[in-house]
């Protein structure tokens, strides 16, 4: 059974026995996103906000639009939309940069859940001013948030929390924590890579200092990612690298940074993925593939549920269209192997999330993450494939 979207990705057409089912990692781009990158290059390129010549200011109006559209996507004010490389770049250079005199003992709250982008930056920190971590549990029932109230304390200096987990698909309420921490004065940071494609993410409704999420993960391509940035935050803070078009004026031993939120691009920016993505977020704005996904991953949940040798990690009643399971008799690997010998297209591991994996006290899980171009139809193969798998691995034991 196709989508009604099939005709949107190239790679339906090309590579059609392909079964991609990965798009938690990445996103396979729509054909209007891509004409558009390319058109940018054809029609617009040169770079931007320095040049004096037509095509300059082509360029720049093309990045300004995107910047626009990122802002209006959570809900934020275009002024307050910087363009990092990446939502690890983004979270390196918070880490390095936030305006706090940290002193040994503070406090920076996390959860089990993070990804390692969101957990590696925070650690270099803690060990350079002698800071203390704290980790919000995963209920191992529920995969919902545990409890952070005796967490959260006057030491607190930084909360910084995934919206949606990248192994579980679970949606976590963050709103009361971001909350209680801003409320006795920490800073609030929220990584929106795995949420910002599938729910609601809005700013002022969080109120959170920081948001940041990764074009390529909402069907644009890799290269940009839109942070926001509180407007009482940003001017506090010093840019995350230096160079280029981040300055009024330079003297032998001294600058002086722009008053806008470009002091945090320093050097030439992606803007034809900024380009891209903004045109990703017309396509889903407009698609609105959600309900679609969410039937998917309701059908596909209950199906792995009725197969005694595996099981599926929890997630709550709030998902992203990402399930994740592992079965005793079968290692997670092999699974992902015979699938791919299949054209099945899963991920096995840790998937960048190792504290997860560890509080649960599993080695890997396979994880699968579906698109707007996945149907009911690659759930039946995919699991018409397991089972001819489980038949021949289960009989070698």
């Amino acid at each position: 059974m196709a989508t009604s979207w099939d005709h949107d990705f190239a790679f339906l057409t090309q590579q059609s026995e392909l079964m991609y089912l990965d798009s938690a990692a990445t996103c396979q781009v729509p054909m209007p996103v891509l004409e558009a990158y390319s058109h940018y290059y054809r029609h617009q390129h040169a770079n931007v906000h320095r040049a004096s010549h037509r095509l300059g200011r082509a360029a720049t109006t093309a990045l300004e639009n995107a910047r626009n559209v990122f802002a209006k996507y959570v809900g934020a004010e275009a002024e307050n939309i910087a363009l990092m490389s990446s939502t690890t770049a983004a979270l390196n250079g918070l880490a390095e940069q936030l305006p706090i005199d940290w002193q040994p003992g503070d406090e920076i709250l996390l959860s089990y859940a993070e990804h390692h982008a969101n957990i590696l930056p925070w650690q270099r920190l803690a060990k350079r001013y002698k800071l203390h971590l704290q980790f919000i549990s995963i209920d191992q029932r529920t995969g919902e948030l545990g409890d952070w109230r005796t967490l959260l304390n006057a030491r607190t200096k930084v909360v910084s929390i995934t919206a949606a987990s990248n192994v579980t698909g679970a949606v976590f309420d963050i709103k009361p924590l971001l909350a209680a921490a801003k409320a006795q004065g920490a800073i609030t940071v929220v990584d929106a890579a795995q949420a910002a494609a599938h729910v609601p993410v809005n700013v002022n409704d969080l109120h959170c200092d920081a948001l940041v999420f990764s074009m390529h993960k909402v069907y644009g391509v890799n290269g940009c990612a839109p942070l926001y940035l509180h407007p009482e935050l940003w001017p506090r803070m010093q840019p995350f690298q230096v160079g280029g078009g981040i300055v009024q004026e330079v003297s032998p031993r001294s600058a002086q940074w722009v008053p806008s939120i470009q002091k945090f691009e320093a050097g030439s920016p992606n803007t034809a993925a900024a380009v891209a993505g903004a045109t990703a977020i017309d396509w889903l704005t407009k698609q609105q593939p959600h309900q679609h996904l969410a039937q998917l991953r309701s059908q596909f949940v209950e199906q792995l549920s009725q197969r005694p040798w595996l099981t599926v990690l929890p997630a709550g009643d709030h998902t992203t269209p990402t399930v994740a399971f592992y079965s005793l008799g079968w290692q997670a690997f092999d699974i992902a192997t015979w699938l791919d010998q299949h054209d099945i297209a899963v991920r096995a591991g840790h998937h960048c999330a190792q504290l997860l994996l560890q509080q649960w006290q599993l080695p890997a899980v396979v994880r699968v993450s579906f698109g707007a171009y996945n149907s009911a139809a690659d759930i039946s193969y995919f699991l018409s494939t397991l089972d001819a798998g489980w038949d021949i691995f289960s009989a070698l034991e």
